[in-house]
């Protein structure tokens, strides 16, 4: 009836198609047959009859085989090929196995980064399948790449899914893994109160399952959690538990022990500390853990740093954030930016040490801003509150449940004793009825009045945060408002102001005194709260030393107004400042058209007619009608230095339909248009040549509708500050 290879091969399949389903199945052997060549003659005989069905379940039988055999790269191979056919006939079922199998193999071969493509859309498909066993596979592995790649609000995010979805199924070793996961995020985030929580309930759990190995990780990430509070003595208390759950599991002792390190090099023991971290090197390389190697080598290069050795500090540190960037792990990348800027601080290698520093400002804002941590403990409280609203729903379906099987039972007593008897039962039950009946209200009452004040407590807190928000914006805009508008001025001129945010990080700022015009444009170090801080310290700054000390040479101004800032912020280890602004100050004098001008890292642009006397030798941009030119500032901003900075006045004599122009970074920062890319810089200085004929009114709407067109529905990277004053 059957063709002999159609009978082999539905028994090999059968065989595969179980081992595929068990997730955490192991491999079984099947040395006894020539099985990869069995299954490229299948797969050819399906491919040529085109049955697509027959052919990806072949070929996600030989990547599974090829991967119990730890084939990886072969196993690879056919499980995209698998992928491929499975996209093009679009069946569920099959997509969901190529995409498990393509994140088995991806985190098996340490490429965590890469996983990340296949892990959420297995996720979506192991949901539509209703697949329980790969759910919460996926949850779990979810939840450890993105823990490792440092991506702490996409993890604190699927694990608050995985909580619910782990007690829904009874299954408390995963959720205690969870629960450990949530506890190294929030102490990440600094919620080390809700961290502890967590993870004294993961250890609850372990030690009523037994499980050495996730009890040794929790121990470890609690001594984490007190290392980072400065509890040393605790620390060194939950470090010795976790070396004794892991003293047979290499990798993970070896990351425990790393911690210890961390605790030597807080206890101002770093000669102790580094024979201890190139053991653990020793360790981790035999082993092949590249993402535990990152934290040793920082580690390293903080300590030959602390006894002076900065040759080796340097070597172990550029190592690290090598090591960092090529597995995308951006954490560790910012703190190897900021020790490699302490060094080059100590060595005196001021610009270098700028450069890391900015760096490591940059990959703080990205990953630990203020709307991210908000986001974060948001879901935490909206889990916590549906959590509770669950917990009523429960109880109330029990307390019902109780009292109807309550009132079988009477029933049952009715049936058996007489007209007498039953008008007296009836008496008693319900007089106690009304009793458990005003009982179970008064307990509802109170279980209800509870959630009522928590679910209040997170609504206010919520409420507080956007209040306070919204009143900075009150603030800035209020200080803005108060400050002229450049129309006020020049009656031929514009101003783009568009935050990032609610509150912004760039400011303007116009002044009369005497018969001069004073006006600056700044960008402040960060946007959003951080940024508006920095933005009214500027502001007023920049009043105090225009009306108290009668100062209006620009050099002089912005000299003053970087000491301002030194005395301002205390700059000492543990408690630094490492903000500032960019900032362009000019001085106007209308009688007689002089322009004075100094600059922190933002320059003073002059469109001129091109028939007419050069601006100056820098020439950005130049067509048939009319030229743009650069007048240079100091590349220095105002704020975190080491050394004093002297600020130059330049003088410009400007002419009738001479064009001024300053900018902050955010319009050609932008991402967008057909690529995703930034606008360039060179496209603006052409842009700003080519409209300097039109009326500074249409210029302002020209720039706004082509950054508008640009962005389109990207997110907007930072805020956009651009000035247009026409000489009259």
């Amino acid at each position: 009836m059957f063709k002999p290879i159609t009978i082999k091969a539905f028994l090999l399949l059968a065989v595969f198609g179980i081992l595929s389903l068990r997730v955490n199945a192991k491999p079984v052997p099947l040395d006894n047959i020539d099985s990869l060549k069995y299954f490229e003659n299948l797969a050819r005989q399906y491919e040529r009859d085109g049955d697509k069905v027959k052919l990806v379940e072949t070929l996600i039988a030989k990547s599974q085989y090829l991967f119990n055999k730890k084939n990886l790269d072969n196993a690879l191979i056919e499980a995209n090929q698998a992928l491929i056919v499975s996209l093009d006939m679009g069946r569920e079922q099959y997509l969901e196995k190529a995409y498990y199998l393509l994140s088995q193999i991806h985190i098996e071969k340490g490429l965590l980064y890469e996983s990340i493509d296949y892990l959420y859309p297995g996720y979506r498909y192991s949901i539509a399948t209703r697949d329980s066993l790969k759910i919460g596979w996926y949850l779990l592995s979810i939840s450890k790449v993105e823990g490792e790649l440092g991506r702490l609000n996409n993890a604190i995010e699927n694990n608050l899914t995985a909580i619910n979805f782990f007690k829904s199924r009874n299954d408390s070793i995963s959720l205690a893994k969870i629960y450990t996961s949530q506890g190294i995020i929030h102490t990440e985030f600094g919620n080390f109160v809700t961290a502890q929580s967590y993870l004294e309930n993961a250890i609850a759990i372990l030690k009523v399952l037994v499980d050495s190995t996730y009890l040794g990780i929790t121990y470890r990430a609690l001594a984490n959690n007190s290392l980072r509070q400065s509890n040393n003595l605790m620390a060194d208390k939950h470090l010795k538990k976790s070396e004794t759950y892991l003293k047979n599991n290499p990798k993970e002792l070896a990351r425990t022990q790393t911690v210890g390190a961390e605790l030597l090099i807080n206890q101002l023991k770093p000669i102790s500390a580094i024979p201890l971290l190139q053991s653990i090197l020793n360790t981790q390389n035999e082993i092949n853990d590249r993402y535990g190697q990152l934290y040793p080598l920082l580690l390293l290069g903080k300590a030959y740093a602390r006894v002076g050795n900065y040759s080796e500090s340097k070597k172990y540190l550029l190592q690290c954030l090598k090591q960092s960037e090529s597995l995308s792990i951006i954490n560790i990348s910012r703190l190897a930016y900021k020790e490699l800027s302490q060094l080059e601080e100590l060595q005196g290698n001021k610009t270098i040490g700028y450069q890391y520093l900015r760096k490591y400002i940059s990959l703080t804002d990205s990953l630990f801003n203020y709307q991210i941590i908000s986001e974060a403990n948001r879901l935490e409280n909206i889990s916590a509150l549906r959590q509770k609203e669950k917990e009523i729903q429960h109880q109330r379906e029990n307390l019902l449940l109780s009292q109807a099987n309550l009132n079988k039972s009477r029933l049952r007593q009715l049936f058996l004793v007489g007209f007498i008897a039953i008008l007296i039962v009836l008496v008693v039950v319900s007089y106690l009825a009304y009793r458990n009946k005003q009982k179970a209200n008064l307990l509802l009452a109170e279980q209800k009045e509870k959630i009522e004040k928590q679910k209040n407590m997170l609504e206010q807190r919520s409420r507080d945060i956007t209040d306070s928000l919204n009143y900075a914006r009150r603030i800035q805009k209020a200080i803005l408002q108060t400050s002229e508008q450049p129309t006020d001025f020049f009656e031929d001129s514009f101003l783009i102001f568009l935050p990032k945010e609610l509150v912004s990080g760039d400011f303007y700022w116009f002044k009369r005194f005497n018969n001069q015009m004073l006006f600056a444009v700044a960008d402040c170090t960060g946007h959003g709260a951080p940024g508006a801080f920095m933005s009214i310290i500027g502001m007023f700054g920049l009043n105090q030393i225009v009306s108290e000390l009668n100062e209006t040479n620009p050099g002089e101004v912005l000299q003053n107004l970087n000491g301002l800032f030194h005395k301002s912020f205390e700059q000492r280890e543990g408690s630094e400042i490492f903000d500032g602004m960019d900032i362009a100050f000019c001085n106007y004098n209308p009688e007689t058209r002089e322009l004075r001008y100094s600059g922190a890292n933002i320059y003073l642009n002059i469109v001129r007619k091109s028939n007419t006397q050069p601006v100056s030798n820098i020439i950005l941009n130049q067509n048939e009608t009319h030229t743009l030119y650069q007048v240079k500032c100091e590349r220095q901003s105002i704020g975190y230095v080491t050394e004093k900075v002297s600020f130059s006045t330049h003088s410009v004599q400007l002419e009738k339909d001479d064009i001024i122009y300053l900018y902050t970074d955010g319009f050609t920062d932008q991402f967008g248009g057909p690529n995703g890319k930034k606008f360039r810089l060179v496209d603006f200085r052409n842009m700003l040549c080519s409209i300097a004929s039109y009326p500074m009114a249409k210029q302002k709407d020209f720039l706004l509708e082509i950054f508008s067109e640009w962005k389109g529905n990207n997110v907007q990277v930072d805020d956009v500050t651009v000035m247009g004053i026409r000489i009259t």
